[in-house]
Parts: structure tokens; C-alpha cells; sequence
């Protein structure tokens, strides 16, 4: 009987060890599966790459955490003008068409290094509040738009997307993911392997951006303006 008790205890504790090494094995694996590759860790933001679909560039994504509400950060990123101090490198930013049925059109401008022309795009950008949960998830796309002539010496993208995921962890509680691809259009001028290497940088100044304006009080007070409902 004592062996027995002794056989079922040893079993038990075979198992108890051994499940946490199945999780972590089947989670990276999970992870593998993705292909996203860690390249910076860094002031509390990560920053991800992996080759885009049927491209040679990569596309990068960023997360954070910030002391602040969903209903906050989703206010900043909705607010065209606001890009000149939330994107990475954006110098212009307007509203083109305003919210209607959960999308607007807006215009970015942004610079690029030298000896290349700046780049400038138009997005449409939808967004959808899930009631359950309370996340958000704000997905842009390049559009065309004849309202915006394209200016002089300035590059108009035409390939490019990205998403903003916002994931409600409390009442002032956000973990943000933000992923992006951009082609430049560069590809005769200089190698992707430096687009490539460039590419992490706007996430993860993007994110460092979303943090310090979280903590202005004034957007608190634009929150219910773009409130979801």
C-alpha cells in the first residue's frame, strides 16, 4: 500500500513539473510561429520586426503600458493635428474628412533621412470598440485623395498600414501595441536592408511620444469628444 501511495505521489509530481514545461514550449512555439523578432527592449518599450507579406521590408511593432484610460489614448490617436507630436518623425498632420461611421480621412507628413525626398501619405483610419472587453483597435490604410495635391520635392506613399491595439488592463490601464508597415518607394535608391534598419525607430519613439502625452491633463478633457460607444 505504502508503495503504491509512493508510486501515485511520484507520478503526481512528474506531472506537476512537467506542465509548466509543456506551456512554455507550446507558448514559443506559438511565438516562432509569428515570426516577430525582439530587436530593442528598451525605457519600458519593446520593438518587434518581421518581413512583410510579399515584401522585402519589414514591418515593426511596438508595445507599451501607460497610466492612462483607453478612452484617453484612443482621443490622442484620433486627433489628426496631434500626429506632429505622437508620430515619429511627422512634421504636418490635418483632418481631411472627419469621423462618420467609425472612420475619417486624414493627411501625415513625415521626413526622411537624407539624400531622400520627405514622404507624405493620406489614411483613411477606422476604429471598433469591443463592448466586452473594452479594448479598442484602430486600423489605417494609404487611400487616394485628390483634395491633397502632392507637393514639390515630397514623395506621396502609396503602401502602407497600421493598427493601433488598445487593451483596457484598468480604468487607467493601457497596454498599447502598435504595428506598421511602410514601403518608401526607395528601392532604387538606396538598400532595404536600411530601410529595414531604420523601421524600429517609429515605434518605438511613437510610444514613448503616446506615454508623455498621456499625462497632459488636457487630454482628458478631449477623451469624450471621441469617446466610442
Amino acid at each position: 500500500m505504502r508503495h503504491f501511495y509512493s508510486s501515485r505521489h511520484k507520478t503526481f509530481l512528474y506531472f506537476f513539473f512537467l506542465l509548466p514545461l509543456i506551456s512554455i514550449c507550446f507558448s514559443q512555439r506559438i511565438y516562432a510561429d509569428d515570426d516577430w523578432k525582439l530587436v530593442k527592449n528598451a525605457d519600458g518599450v519593446e520593438v518587434y520586426v518581421r518581413p512583410y507579406k510579399n515584401s522585402k521590408i519589414n514591418e515593426s511593432k511596438g508595445i507599451v503600458t501607460v497610466p492612462a484610460s483607453t478612452d484617453i489614448v484612443y482621443a490622442i490617436i484620433s486627433y489628426a493635428p496631434l500626429h506632429k507630436r505622437l508620430m515619429h518623425g511627422c512634421y504636418d498632420s490635418f483632418l481631411i474628412q472627419p469621423w462618420e461611421n467609425g472612420c475619417q480621412v486624414h493627411y501625415f507628413a513625415f521626413k526622411a533621412p537624407w539624400p531622400l525626398w520627405d514622404r507624405d501619405l493620406i489614411y483613411e483610419t477606422c476604429a471598433k470598440l469591443d463592448h466586452e472587453t473594452g479594448n479598442i483597435v484602430v486600423t489605417s490604410r494609404v487611400v487616394e485623395n485628390a483634395s491633397v495635391p502632392i507637393k514639390d520635392k515630397v514623395v506621396r506613399v502609396t503602401d502602407s498600414n497600421n493598427t493601433w491595439t488598445l487593451e483596457k488592463l484598468g480604468p487607467e490601464k493601457t497596454r498599447i501595441t502598435y504595428q506598421n508597415y511602410l514601403n518608401p518607394g526607395v528601392a532604387k535608391i538606396i538598400p532595404q536592408t536600411f530601410v529595414n534598419f531604420i523601421c524600429k525607430d517609429v515605434p518605438y519613439y511613437s510610444l514613448v511620444n503616446m506615454r508623455n502625452l498621456v499625462k497632459e491633463p488636457i487630454y482628458k478633457e478631449l477623451a469624450p469628444q471621441y469617446r466610442l460607444e
